[in-house]
């Protein structure tokens, strides 16, 4: 479909609006935050269905799926694996997105802290240097 902007163009408004949104306090809220803010903006920007099953036909991104969740050991935080990215929720609210790429450090491309101001890997230091 030609006039629906990139994907590169769509993630930096999600990640932009996902920024200026409130911290939340818990796990639910922040996946609630992060799903709402993503399907607003493909629907916006898009126009494209909004069909999961279909996202291997489909140009458009689609929040993380609770069917790829992952409990981080020794942890309060959850992992969704993607194809791409890796995204963690902490029980305070905190929400990092990383690349899956392999890298000395794991690359951060989205960071907000909590409600109460942590950070993911303040929630769980041990991520601070590989992908869990």
């Amino acid at each position: 479909m030609s006039g629906i902007p990139s994907k590169e163009i769509r993630l930096k408004e999600f990640f932009r609006r996902l920024h200026s949104a409130v911290a939340t306090a818990s796990f639910e809220k922040a996946y609630e935050l992060l799903c709402s803010t993503l399907d607003q903006v493909e629907d916006e920007l898009s126009g494209l269905p909004n069909e999961p099953d279909q996202w291997m036909t489909l140009d458009r991104m689609f929040p993380p799926q609770t069917d790829r969740m992952s409990s981080v050991s020794g942890c309060d935080v959850k992992r969704f694996d993607s194809l791409r990215h890796i995204t963690y929720i902490a029980r305070n609210g905190a929400i990092e997105i990383r690349s899956r790429r392999k890298a000395e450090k794991p690359v951060i491309h989205f960071s907000k802290a909590g409600s109460d101001g942590k950070h993911v890997s303040d929630v769980c230091p041990k991520l601070v240097d590989e992908n869990l």
